[in-house]
């Protein structure tokens, strides 16, 4: 279980979950961490903070507060499923439920690790694996003109290509979340995701629409829950434990620990002819 849960609905607000703490310190220091990181993005958003089956008294519950007040955080709701936590809470003036407002997305992908394919270290395409849910990776170059792009601008009724500014008015919700997350950490969003900062290996971060790591991607990281097979995945390192991307999975080449400092560069992870090709982008 994840020590903390971000889940971010844009009709119904942020679910931050501390119920993976095992005690309120733990839950204290994640709390700030994440607060503090990404507090432009708080601010001005519906918080549900959740305590799973910690207990904490009057004083305690106004410790969380202060924290998240702290930084223009005033949580509208409290979950929790222990009602001493619930009545301290109460005490402090913020509206306590025992039931969760929000959960994680489920993920039907439970294979085995000694299952999931693993790319050639080499440059090139990668062996493909018979199964219909488990796909390879490959590695190619590509270079997008912007022609190629206002191609892909979704068509009017009228059958016109929508200029770029009505077009981007319809896609999905961002949430920026400015932090590495850690072992044990997991966000979860319904919309494009991106993460500024690293994704670390134990760290799982979900998406609906797009996931775009501005950092290295080291954790697991599933795009398009929901069977959306044109979302993507890019990273300035993309070095993932496992990737999804609707109902494909797939490892990381086994290759040599690389970073975009030493000349890499970004790279994007999407759905082509059926499999997860890893796309090295270049920029002239």
């Amino acid at each position: 279980m994840s020590k903390i849960a971000i889940i971010s609905q844009p009709d119904q607000g942020v679910f931050i979950d501390l119920g993976g703490c095992s005690s309120l310190q733990e839950a204290l220091e994640h709390l700030s961490s994440t607060l503090q990181s990404s507090n432009k993005f708080w601010k001005g958003s519906r918080v549900i903070l959740g305590m799973g089956n910690i207990a904490l008294n009057q004083a305690q519950a106004a410790q969380v507060l202060a924290i998240a007040k702290g930084v223009g955080v005033f949580p509208e709701e409290i979950y929790s499923k222990n009602e001493k936590t619930r009545d301290a809470f109460s005490e402090n003036n913020v509206k306590a439920s025992s039931v969760k407002p929000m959960n994680l997305p489920k993920v039907n992908l439970e294979i085995p690790k000694d299952q999931i394919p693993e790319a050639e270290a080499e440059e090139g395409r990668a062996t493909e694996v018979t199964s219909v849910s488990v796909v390879e990776l490959e590695h190619e170059t590509m270079e997008e003109s912007t022609a190629e792009l206002e191609e892909k601008l979704p068509e009017s009724k009228d059958g016109t290509k929508e200029d770029t500014a009505t077009a981007i008015q319809k896609l999905p919700q961002v949430l920026y979340v400015k932090q590495t997350l850690r072992s044990g950490q997991t966000v979860s969003h319904k919309g494009d995701l991106v993460i500024v900062g690293d994704v670390n290996p134990g760290a799982e971060i979900m998406a609906e629409g797009d996931i775009t790591v501005w950092g290295s991607l080291r954790g697991i990281a599933h795009a398009g829950i929901g069977g959306n097979t044109e979302a993507e995945i890019r990273a300035l390192n993309l070095q993932p434990i496992q990737i999804r991307i609707a109902h494909a999975i797939a490892r990381s080449p086994d290759r040599k620990r690389i970073t975009y400092a030493n000349g890499t560069g970004p790279e994007t992870a999407r759905i082509f002819e059926g499999k997860i090709r890893i796309t090295k982008n270049k920029f002239d």
